[in-house]
């Protein structure tokens, strides 16, 4: 229900961003133009030279300062001698200077100067050409298809089949780009030179590449830690809209599980496991910023490094032990103003239903199961012709519509880079009542006004308006299958919502349809407003006094602020009337950073040493309120103060920080790599006394392909060995849990006081929580051996890890003995061990016409837990999924995490089959009577027909109870990765992106209720599936896997067991995409540097074994809070389902 509209969103949308850019582009090219023109005439300089030549003169002005010489060598002497004394002397001075006496003259172009020889030719001559040349690779085989681009224009060509090329109207002071994919991009200064030629080097893939590592950056060939990357071209073959969803099947070691497919919802990410049963997140570091909120637009990351081991982590110190993400984003441009736009319409098909019971089917079932029990339903259910079909799936689920708009500005020159982001996010989800919306802006600045000052600056900004009414949930989504298909209870409608506006609704005195609502009228009827505003701001500045020393600090703010309200009206025609509610909430945090670093570089002969020292300070500060309350006299006054009952909660919390760190690497003839790191934290989360934990790290490589003995292997380009140990820490718990809390408690609880004659009740205080002031920290450890190996000039490259993680101290909720008052307090007990292995392999050629590289990626986890508290060998899940807790098929305790087994282990009864005679039944009881020799007992209940399940008796009593509950799965895969496929062909680019998770089970609670008609908890109906309907037990269907239906279910055959857990394997064809790149040469009119157009498909197909609709279950959620932790992972409820997108783009750069 709802239609897709895109022209007025996209015309709304022109219209802002049209005159948005204009005007930004004015403004920076004010600045810029500004800066070029006023360079020459305020630059002075100081020459002290006697007798040196005009080629050290010239080397020494541009050392300097900014300006770049052009000229032609044919017709300068740069060997004639001069000498030259001036203080803080203007460039014109000083070059008059320099030639007097010859002919060579001068023109100044911003920080370009053109030298030429009056006698032979004027700049005029200089300015203009034609250029040709041909450009071959190191062996003299011509290069096809090589970009030659005039730098900072739209100018360009690409060369022929025997490596050719010619531009016209060439710049004498121009400069030559050329690029192709595999050679390291070549610049060449055009000097009015007619014929330039080039050769080309092979790019040693991947080794140059810098890669951040907390604190400052290190070529990846010298890294000793498990360090994976993924760059911005990377991300922009799949149209993200998170930093998690970047990361998905891109790199070993990172498990990324969406938690479902609401608009702008979360993901699972975890690194190398489950370490904890608290909070698993890794730490996030945006430019610099540790902390920092992620609601980035990702067309502003530049790259993403992800710290995996200890060793690189461990400078993070006691926010690290579940890995850490630093993000780089996009900075300005020393050449010019670049303009970048980025756009994509995706196009997101309906859902995958469930296949459930018309009415027709429904009321034959209801009534026929009925008859048979003694129970009563609907008259009109016996006339099921009568009644309306009611599809709520088809009622909830709509096409959706994505669309991803981001402008990019970015220029400067050599002292000053600026760049400017805007981006904006709608996403029109799948279910009705969702929409997401998110506004970035971003400001980026770099200042480096002498040769030893720099200031960097960032800015960014996130507004966000979330709105998900019906999201994932039993309650919820979940609902949709199971809802009765017809609804008679309103006489002048038996539709969901008809043509005049009436809901309809289900009979109100009826037990069959209790616990049965309108959950369309619920959901049509809610005003719900959600929005987050976000800045993240920091600055710089960066001392560089002498050679190798370098002095920074920064500042940093992180302000968030979120509030809003949800309304829903009364609502009398519902078994259970409610009344009008409303809440009211605001949050914000404010949140401060200031460190500060020295670091020292020194190379002697074969010895390299890099030492950083630094401290750090860091403070947040919450504020929290919020109101909410039932009976409001009128639907249009949304006042707490009108409300007849109400609660109203807030508070202010601080938390601090306060670190020293430091790291040093030291490295023998480039062969040889040590690096330690070591952090002090000290955190206002825990008591004196526990405050303050240190966290080392050491780790070394060793470049085998170096040695002399290996030189002469053909082909090998890489070979490194590396080993590593580290410790970190997890600080990611409530605050102040060290301290007692207090609660004030009514009357009938005895929590306040009796006064006076007439005994008046005078609310007190009682101390509800066991104080522990010896709360410290989780911590982590971590080993970890790899091996780097590349192969043909790096075209074949393989990274392979082992890790062993080691984390304890969990902070848990244990029994303490009753003599103190209470039933359980926190401590930090326990441990848990991953480990596995990581592989990742690529192979890249780029020597033949049709270009492609390769990369698949397999991890392996064992979790396995080592201990708890004495005496306690299990913990139940932590987090609950609302799942009633009466009945005897409670499923409230659904995992199990025992020592020895993994976390969140699914936790029920195994089956045995389908009891199939009254004979068996017989033996089974018989058998329960004769072992506890009491004739009122029975295998589980008197009431067990033919049909039933059967169960094991694990403890052999005879009787099937709690105690015959046994692990009965685990959520978490055996191994899982990601494959990707790149290509191009001429101006054809392609991409095509797996990823895939191998072993890990689904608890599937959507399969309990699909092949139940009892609703759990309630004495209710429920519709079902109709593979149950027709393949459910019966005399004449003497069916071994779905047993017979029934209402009362006396033997409880929809309890927790292995009949709903199922193997949810799966490889899913994530992305597909195919551009096309418009020549340079269609372009070169249109002042267009390059233009691409795109076509991508996501989710077109998903091979896997399980029954419900989508097998990628992160951390499961409730109905009314977020994901459930790392003990209700896996547990399918009904989630927000994911389907299929087509998408449209272009990329744009002027």
């Amino acid at each position: 229900m709802g239609d897709l509209w895109v022209p007025g969103i996209w015309y709304q949308m022109r219209k802002i961003l049209i005159p948005m850019k204009l005007s930004l582009c004015i403004v920076l090219l004010s600045i810029l133009t500004a800066q070029g023109s006023v360079f020459s005439q305020s630059t002075a300089l100081s020459l002290n030279h006697k007798n040196s030549t005009v080629k050290e003169i010239l080397g020494a002005i541009e050392d300097q300062s900014e300006f770049r010489f052009a000229f032609s060598s044919e017709y300068l002497d740069l060997d004639r001698k001069v000498s030259i004394q001036s203080s803080n002397e203007s460039i014109s001075n000083i070059l008059k200077e320099v030639f007097q006496g010859t002919s060579v003259k001068y023109t100044i172009n911003d920080r370009m100067i053109i030298l030429y020889n009056d006698a032979k030719e004027d700049a005029g001559s200089l300015q203009q050409q034609n250029v040709s040349g041909r450009v071959t690779d190191s062996e003299g085989t011509p290069l096809p298809g090589v970009t030659v681009v005039v730098k900072g224009t739209t100018q360009g060509t690409i060369t022929d089949d025997s490596g050719r090329y010619s531009i016209t109207n060439v710049p004498a002071d121009a400069i030559l780009q050329f690029s192709f994919v595999g050679m390291k991009l070549q610049e060449v200064v055009v000097s009015g030179k007619s014929q330039v030629n080039v050769v080309l080097e092979e790019e040693t893939i991947g080794l140059e590449e810098v890669v951040a590592v907390g604190y400052g950056t290190v070529k990846r060939a010298d890294l000793t830690g498990a360090i994976s990357s993924v760059s911005a071209e990377q991300i922009k073959k799949v149209p993200v809209t998170s930093v998690g969803e970047a990361l998905q099947g891109q790199m070993s070691g990172v498990q990324v599980s969406s938690n479902d497919g609401t608009p702008g919802g979360g993901v699972q990410v975890l690194i190398r496991g489950i370490g904890s049963f608290g909070n698993n997140s890794p730490l996030y570091v945006i430019d610099g910023y540790p902390g920092a909120s992620t609601s980035l637009n990702p067309d502003e990351i530049e790259t993403i490094d992800v710290l995996k081991d200890a060793s690189a982590a461990a400078i993070y110190g006691n926010r690290a032990a579940n890995g850490v993400v630093i993000i780089t984003t996009k900075r300005g441009s020393r050449h010019g103003l670049e303009v970048s736009v980025n756009a994509t319409s995706s196009y997101q098909f309906m859902p995958k239903t469930y296949d459930v019971l018309n009415a027709q089917e429904f009321a034959q079932i209801a009534t026929e199961i009925a008859d048979a029990e003694g129970s009563s339903v609907l008259d009109e259910w016996y006339s099921p012709s009568s009644l309306r079909t009611l599809d709520w799936q088809d009622a909830m689920y709509r096409s959706g519509l994505k669309q991803i708009y981001s402008v990019g500005l970015r220029g400067g020159s050599e002292k000053s880079q600026t760049a400017l982001s805007l981006g904006m996010t709608d996403h029109k989800g799948i279910v009705e009542f969702s929409n997401y919306k998110r506004y970035n802006v971003s400001l980026a600045q770099d200042y480096t006004p002498l040769k030893w000052l720099k200031s960097s600056t960032s800015v960014k900004f996130a507004h966000v308006n979330d709105k998900t009414i019906f999201g994932s949930g039993q309650s919820r989504i979940g609902t949709l299958a199971r809802l009765i298909p017809t609804m008679t209870g309103n006489p002048e409608t038996d539709e969901i919502k008809d043509a005049d506006g009436n809901y309809g609704y289900y009979d109100l005195n009826a037990i069959a349809t209790y616990n049965c609502d309108n959950v369309y009228k619920w959901a049509d009827q809610r005003d719900v407003k959600d929005i987050t505003n976000k800045l993240n701001a920091s600055t710089s500045l960066e001392i560089t006094p002498i050679k190798g020393l370098k002095l920074k600090t920064l500042f940093g703010i992180d302000y968030d602020v979120n509030e809003g309200y949800s309304f829903s009206p009364a609502d009398e025609f519902r078994i259970s009337p409610r009344e009008a509610s409303y809440r009211q909430f605001s949050t914000n945090s404010m949140e401060w950073l200031w460190e500060n670093t020295v670091s020292y570089s020194l190379k002697l002969d074969n010895h390299e040493l890099d030492i950083m020292v630094g401290v750090s300070a860091q403070e947040n500060t919450t504020r929290t309120l919020s109101s909410t309350g039932t009976g409001l006299e009128s639907d249009e006054l949304r006042s707490i103060a009108l409300l007849d009952n109400y609660t109203s909660t807030g508070y202010q919390q601080i938390w601090s920080l306060a670190s020293e760190f430091s790291r040093l690497t030291y490295k023998f003839k480039d062969k040889y790599i040590v690096t330690g790191t070591v952090r002090r934290d000290g955190s206002s989360r825990f008591a004196e006394g526990n405050q303050y934990g240190v966290f080392p790290s050491v780790s070394g490589a060793w470049k085998a392909n170096e040695e002399s003995f290996l030189q002469g292997v053909e082909g090998l380009s890489n070979l490194k060995l590396r080993a590593s140990y580290g410790e970190a820490g997890n600080q990611s718990i409530g605050l102040f849990q060290y301290e007692s809390t207090y609660t004030t408690g009514s009357e009938n609880k005895n929590y306040g006081y009796a006064f006076g004659e007439n005994k008046v009740y005078a609310t007190g205080l009682v101390q509800s929580y066991l104080p522990n002031s010896d709360l410290k920290w989780e911590t982590s450890t971590q080993t970890d051996i790899g091996l780097d190996l590349g192969v043909m000039n790096n075209k074949l490259t393989l990274t392979a890890d082992y890790y062993v993680k080691k984390s304890k101290d969990f902070l848990l909720n244990i029994q303490v003995p009753a003599q103190t008052g209470y039933t359980s307090a926190t401590r930090n007990v326990g441990s848990v061990e991953n480990k596995g292995f990581e592989f990742s392999l690529g192979y890249k050629n780029y020597d033949n016409p049709f270009k492609f590289g390769v990369n698949f990626n397999v991890t392996t986890v064992n979790n396995k837990i080592v201990s708890l508290s004495k005496g306690k060998d299990s913990v139940a899940n932590l987090q609950s999924l609302d799942f009633s807790t009466t009945g005897d098929e409670s499923w409230a305790v659904f995992s199990m995490s025992y020592v020895g087994g993994s976390i969140g282990d699914f936790y029920g009864f195994q089956e045995d089959g389908i009891i199939q005679t009254q004979a068996e039944i017989d033996a089974l009881n018989e058998n329960a009577k004769a072992i506890a020799q009491d004739d009122n007992v029975w295998y589980i209940s008197s009431g067990t027909q033919a049909g039933d399940r059967k169960f094991v008796d694990q403890n052999g009593d005879g009787v099937i109870t709690d105690d015959d509950k046994v692990t009965i799965g685990s959520p978490i895969p055996d191994f899982y990765g990601g494959i990707t496929f790149n290509g191009e062909y001429k101006n054809f680019d392609f991409n095509l992106f797996f990823n895939y998770s191998v072993g890990n089970d689904i608890l599937n609670y959507m399969k309990r209720n699909l092949t139940s008609i009892n609703i759990n908890g309630s004495v209710g109906m429920e519709n079902v599936s109709k593979e149950y309907y027709n393949n459910r037990w019966t005399e004449s269907n003497p069916s071994n896997e779905f047993a017979r239906a029934t209402w009362a279910d006396e033997n409880s055959n929809s309890r927790i067991s292995d009949v709903f857990v199922e193997d949810g394997s799966y490889l899913r064809f994530k992305n597909i995409e195919v551009g096309y790149t418009v020549p340079s040469r269609v372009l070169s009119k249109l002042a267009i540097s390059k233009l691409r157009v795109f076509m991508s498909a996501q989710n077109l197909f998903t091979i896997t074994g399980y029954s419900g609709l989508d097998p990628e279950i992160g951390q499961s959620v409730g109905n009314s809070s977020g994901a459930g932790g790392v003990t209700a992972s896996g547990v399918d409820v009904g989630q927000y389902p994911y389907s299929k997108f087509m998408t449209l783009g272009v990329n744009v750069q002027f």
